[in-house]
């Protein structure tokens, strides 16, 4: 078994550098609806934009990733620009494969967060018995401040796993992007069988895919929370900074996600799409 596919990985990394124009399209179409939600959130303060606007909002942002996930996904499969009709028919089919991918985690990754929550839940319950709680509580109870160090390790052990099943699920339903566009219908179950027994393999690699991405990231908004007191990646609001900063900040922190994480992983699953799908 191939832990890690150094091929797939060089590829994605690669990839902002072999294909800048298409990568940077992405970037600046995320970092301008990233802007944009800053800047209505700003403006409308603590009533917010209301349940239309937020809904507006999230639908922008879903298909302005959408369209960034087939800017770099298409010259990372070799195929040709095409005109504005493939272009859309291509978002369109993503769009539909995005939302079947959130209804199919919700649905197993719920029925798993259900399986967890009843697991803490019986530690909880021996914790209650140590320590003499027999009768319910009126108000809140934190669980896990019942939790001896063994039990601590337990549910420890048991978030781990959850959390690991999670990230492995969620990378097993990434082929159906570059599937969905190579093939030009919709592909997400059917592309399953593409990293058939190499699941392991491209949850790893696609790790560390992201990972030199993530910590820039993370390394900005460090810097700017030092220097500010604003960090751009826990909200829209800040009272020390006027709006157009606050934009600002949060469109480079959108639109690096982008570049810096989103690209390297459509990179990778690109190139094992084109070579395991046959």
């Amino acid at each position: 078994m191939t832990l890690i596919h150094a091929d797939a990985l060089k590829d994605g990394l690669a990839l902002i550098v072999r294909h800048p124009r298409a990568v940077l399209a992405a970037s600046a179409l995320c970092a301008g609806v990233a802007a944009l939600e800053a800047l209505v959130f700003s403006l409308t303060g603590e009533a917010g934009p209301g349940l239309i606007g937020v809904t507006l909002l999230f639908i922008l942002g879903f298909h302005a990733w959408v369209i960034a996930a087939v800017l770099v996904t298409r010259p990372a499969l070799d195929l040709e620009a095409g005109d504005i009709k493939a272009r859309a028919r291509d978002v369109s089919r993503l769009v539909l494969v995005a939302g079947l991918t959130v209804i199919l985690v919700l649905t197993v990754l719920g029925t798993a967060f259900v399986m967890l929550a009843f697991m803490l839940g019986a530690l909880a319950i021996l914790g209650a018995e140590r320590t003499g709680l027999t009768e319910p509580p009126e108000g809140f109870v934190n669980i896990f401040s019942l939790f001896n160090t063994a039990e601590w390790l337990i549910a420890a052990a048991l978030i781990a796993v959850f959390g690991a099943f999670a990230l492995w699920f969620i990378s097993r339903l990434l082929p159906g992007i570059p599937a969905t566009l190579a093939r030009g219908k919709v592909q997400l179950l059917a592309a399953w069988p593409i990293l058939q027994g190499r699941g392991l393999g491209g949850f790893i690699t696609g790790t560390l895919a992201v990972l030199p991405g993530i910590a820039l990231l993370a390394a900005f908004a460090f810097l700017v929370e030092g220097a500010t007191g604003y960090n751009p990646a826990q909200g829209v609001r800040a009272d020390t900074l006027n709006l157009a900063v606050i934009a600002l900040l949060r469109a480079v922190l959108v639109g690096g996600s982008v570049a810096f994480v989103l690209t390297p992983l459509m990179g990778l699953h690109a190139r094992l799409y084109m070579k395991f799908a046959s």
